[in-house]
């Protein structure tokens, strides 16, 4: 149960892209339902998705600069939170699909960039699974590109269950390399959104790569978090490995309950205030989406803990 207070707070008009979500998948509104249209319908003319609109080139792509001053985005590469993969994911977040034909040309043009086998760069998970779960949230997961990437990831096995890009594997002569946690939290939150595939054993091996290490811990310091935003609140969504990455994909996978998770609940509900807000621990500058202020209540925040607690407690 929301409180009251904390739901009208969420609800608030003159945040339309979170009373548009908070309706739909906190409270599970119909799409036809009059308050949820009327919320979509401010999105599409809100300030926020403008902001980044606005910056789009006409090809279909944003470009940024990096830490070193030069510009990218025309590409697939990182460089900067402002970068295509993460505009078009901002988008997605804000409420908007493909059904914009803006959109829908920027999401076209970013999958013709994809390989063969569904990669889009040195097979980094933290690329590709986090691009799928944008193009699924923009409703595009039945393109074949898309689900050429949903392959990719379903065949790339390591023994530990996890995920690692061509940068690090095999680097060390002497002993194995181990997953990368962030990319492998991409992957699980991909996975999450793919309930046809949550009883496949690659899907299964990945959910144990999370429970054993009770979802953000090191699996062999089980005092220490496996990377240093692990205990922390982020949003919009990177390529890090955040606290609700983990326990938002493993409560819709029906993991939440696991007494495993019982440390990482606590340390979520650590950034809950007093009226039962939850505080937003870090968001990049960079980025388009404007999410809120460091160390505040977040309403972007308090819809994600209460979606994944909602979903733990189903």
């Amino acid at each position: 149960m929301v409180p009251p207070d904390i739901l009208d707070w969420l609800l608030e008009p003159r945040d339309p892209f979170i009373r548009y979500r908070t309706l739909a998948e906190l409270l599970g509104e119909s799409p036809e339902d009059p308050a949820l249209l009327e919320a979509r319908a401010a999105i599409v003319q809100s300030k926020a998705v403008a902001r980044i609109l606005d910056r789009m080139h006409p090809e279909g792509y944003w470009l940024a600069r990096d830490s070193a001053g030069r510009p990218v985005g025309e590409g697939v590469e990182y460089g900067s939170f402002a970068t295509t993969h993460f505009c078009l994911a901002a988008l997605a977040e804000l409420g908007m699909d493909k059904s914009d034909p803006r959109i829908a040309r920027a999401a076209d043009r970013y999958l013709d960039l994809q390989g063969e086998d569904g990669d889009y760069w040195k097979h980094m998970s933290c690329l590709y699974a986090y691009n799928l779960r944008t193009f699924f949230m923009l409703g595009l997961g039945d393109d074949p590109r898309v689900k050429r990437t949903v392959s990719l990831m379903i065949e790339t096995e390591r023994p530990d269950g996890g995920y690692l890009c061509d940068l690090h594997e095999g680097k060390r002569k002497t002993r194995p390399v181990r997953s990368c946690a962030r990319g492998s939290a991409k992957a699980l939150m991909a996975y999450s959104a793919l309930p046809g595939l949550w009883d496949s054993p690659r899907c299964v091996a990945l959910v144990d790569y999370f429970l054993r290490r009770g979802g953000i811990y090191r699996s062999d310091d089980a005092d220490r978090f496996v990377t240093r935003e692990a205990a922390q609140t982020i949003f919009p969504f990177t390529w890090g490995a955040g606290l609700l990455d983990v326990l938002l994909a493993l409560s819709t996978m029906g993991h939440g309950r696991s007494p495993r998770l019982a440390r990482a609940w606590s340390v979520l509900e650590g950034k809950r205030d007093q009226q039962g807000r939850y505080r937003l621990d870090w968001t990049p500058t960079q980025s388009l989406l404007k999410a809120g202020r460091r160390g505040a209540p977040n309403k972007w925040i308090t819809f994600y803990a209460l979606l994944a607690l909602e979903r733990r407690n189903r």
